[in-house]
């Protein structure tokens, strides 16, 4: 599950508690270890002693201390989980957001534990296994994924005579149309400091804003012809006023889901819980929907993904508890009994995930029913992880991009500067920042 930041996961996870998910996981196990040993593990998600008693009861011989409450997701807790790595006091385990690792992958944080992972490839689509490898090495255990759909009210569509939208050109059709019927409803909104939401967009369109060469230098192309198609169309469309200027997980959004300001959102796996139905409140009456993400080509099927987490084995690990901190890493989402702990919601002792592994359907918690929303949702975002298209890549400078982007898009709703501009100046300082650092990049 990917809430952005520190302050943004803390507003969705309070409104979570109230309501829950219920999502999936998947399947595979390892010999259990023999000697005796304890490995640490760091962790944002729910539950956590659950996780660990599950684990225990099958694997004796290992033993997890509860985790620190370290905060949640976001530049807190890996300004921690950096600090610590600096000290030589890292955990075993820790978890890293895909959009995280390379950054410690390439500061020789993490172990290439390839030799115990290899195992669990099959497990997993190839497009999540690419985002915890490099190269012939393999850097953490995947563990959530978030493939993007589009969350949509039926009735509201209905009331206006509007088609859900199978293009983006129809999309922004109906989000002129709404707005022009109804001005205090909009069809979605445009968030100028959540990066993550736009890549996630750029992914589904076939960016590739880094891309790590064979030779070790890393193409940034952040203000490529796509990218810039892509944010121009939505910028556009909130610069009109036809979509909202917003911030997602804050307060002023929170109230705006509640108040039914938005008639649709773009989402994803964990967004019918985490987007929508967290911030409800009493006695509203929305019901949602999901259906696939509108394509750039009619006909189409591309998805992008829009957070997920992995658990990682550190440096910091002792060589000899490498092993059982992968068999760790691998139970606890790819096991039955691991699995089930990750669908349940997080208010009934679980961690409320949409695991990676491809067959997180098989676990019966996944065809339960989420709040506010009708219809099969976790099989429809079952179908839509298979669309997600390969071989996007996050480069290793993803607080610094967060930084940068959140400066530049805002001059850009606020008219000061163009989006194409946005972008370059984002490129522009994303180079400046990799050169003075150290790695070797190129434009």
């Amino acid at each position: 599950m990917r809430p952005r930041r520190v302050g943004a996961l803390a507003v969705a996870a309070l409104a979570v508690l109230a309501v829950g998910s219920s999502l999936a996981a998947a399947s595979a196990s390892t010999p259990a270890t023999a000697k005796k040993v304890t490995i640490s593990w760091w962790t944002w998600t729910a539950n956590p002693k659950n996780v660990i008693a599950n684990f225990e009861k099958t694997h004796p011989n290992i033993k997890v201390p509860t985790p620190p409450d370290l905060g949640v997701s976001g530049s807190g807790f890996y300004a921690k989980l950096t600090t610590a790595l600096a000290g030589g006091t890292a955990p075993c385990v820790a978890q890293v957001e895909y959009s995280e690792l390379p950054q410690y992958i390439a500061g020789h944080d993490l172990l290439n534990i390839a030799k115990y992972a290899d195992a669990y490839k099959k497990d997993y689509p190839s497009w999540v296994w690419k985002q915890v490898s490099q190269g012939n090495g393999v850097y953490a255990i995947p563990e959530d994924i978030g493939p993007t759909g589009f969350l949509y009210q039926p009735a509201v569509y209905k009331q206006y005579n509007l088609p859900v939208p199978t293009t983006w050109a129809q999309f922004a059709s109906d989000a002129v149309a709404l707005h022009k019927a109804n001005p205090k409803m909009y069809l979605d909104f445009f968030s100028p400091t959540d990066e993550h939401r736009l890549e996630a967009l750029w992914w589904q369109a076939g960016a590739r804003p880094f891309v790590l060469e064979p030779n070790g230098t890393w193409k940034i192309t952040v203000n490529g012809p796509i990218e810039k198609k892509v944010t121009n169309f939505f910028g556009d469309l909130a610069l009109n006023g036809d979509l909202n200027v917003d911030t997602d997980f804050t307060a002023p959004y929170a109230k705006n889901v509640a108040d039914d300001t938005y008639a649709s959102m773009v989402g994803t796996a964990w967004g019918p819980s985490y987007l929508v139905a967290g911030f409800q409140t009493k006695g509203s009456t929305q019901q949602w929907a999901v259906t696939e993400m509108p394509q750039w080509t009619a006909g189409a099927t591309a998805n992008g993904s829009w957070g997920g987490s992995t658990n990682a084995v550190t440096t910091d690990c002792p060589a000899q508890d490498v092993k059982a901190a992968v068999e760790f890493a691998a139970y606890i989402n790819s096991s039955p009994s691991g699995m089930t702990i990750d669908e349940k919601p997080t208010t009934s002792g679980g961690r409320g995930l949409f695991p990676a592994s491809s067959t997180r359907a098989s676990v019966a918690q996944f065809s339960a029913p989420i709040a506010y929303f009708t219809g099969q949702v976790n099989a429809q975002f079952n179908t839509y992880a298979s669309q997600v298209v390969e071989n996007f890549q996050f480069g290793p400078w993803d607080t610094e991009l967060y930084n940068f982007f959140g400066t530049e898009m805002t001059k850009a709703v606020a008219r000061t500067e163009s989006f194409d501009q946005a972008l370059n100046n984002i490129e522009s300082d994303l180079l400046n920042y990799a050169r003075s650092i150290g790695y070797t990049v190129e434009s």
